[in-house]
């Protein structure tokens, strides 16, 4: 009776941990994402900003569980669409998820699906190597501009070449950028950082 009343307590025990980091870790992405927002830098040949946010949207896919990174970006979003100023430009209401940049946010998203099913992917086979995370990452940076461009070609009516001089290649140089040191980063994380908001 003793010794099952202390594997009772210690798998509560574990079971609080677990929810703690877990919680922990999507408020942390949850704020930065936010911060990444305020990282705005206007473009003249653009109605679509650069921001940081993509770089911790790839980290928060690769270091949460796949529901938890839903949970953080959906969070952002939905909080975001209710009038928080919270979006690109300290801006936020359903209009900017209607305007130019709501395809990019929706992206967030599914960037997170593509890139956390890859590196669940990769990890299962063993093949969680350098090359294949920045596969991941590139994988997800790919989802967010094939969600922010078919949105920008339905509001504005942009032809195909339109939306990749206006939608795309603005930001391909720094999103690779921001790719590489994601890669860096996540490789570099020895396998307890990896899994820390994931057990």
């Amino acid at each position: 009776m003793q010794k099952q009343l202390s594997w009772f307590v210690l798998e509560k025990e574990m079971l609080t941990d677990s929810i703690m980091r877990r919680t922990v870790g999507i408020l942390a992405f949850f704020m930065l994402t936010i911060a990444g927002a305020f990282v705005y830098i206007p473009l003249p040949i653009t109605p679509v900003p650069l921001t940081l946010q993509t770089f911790f949207v790839l980290l928060c896919a690769a270091f949460l569980k796949k529901k938890d990174g839903f949970a953080t970006q959906g969070t952002y979003i939905g909080l975001g669409a209710l009038g928080l100023p919270i979006f690109s430009g300290a801006t936020g209401g359903i209009f900017r998820l209607l305007g130019p940049t709501g395809g990019y946010l929706l992206g967030f998203a599914v960037c997170i699906y593509v890139v956390s099913s890859l590196l669940d992917k990769f990890r299962t086979k063993g093949q969680l190597t350098f090359s294949k995370i920045l596969f991941a990452f590139a994988s997800g940076i790919s989802a967010i501009y094939l969600c922010g461009g078919l949105w920008l070609a339905f509001i504005t009516k942009f032809s195909f070449s339109e939306i990749i001089t206006y939608g795309i290649m603005p930001f391909i140089a720094g999103d690779v950028w921001k790719v590489i040191l994601a890669t860096v980063i996540f490789h570099r994380s020895n396998e307890r950082m990896k899994n820390i908001f994931k057990t």
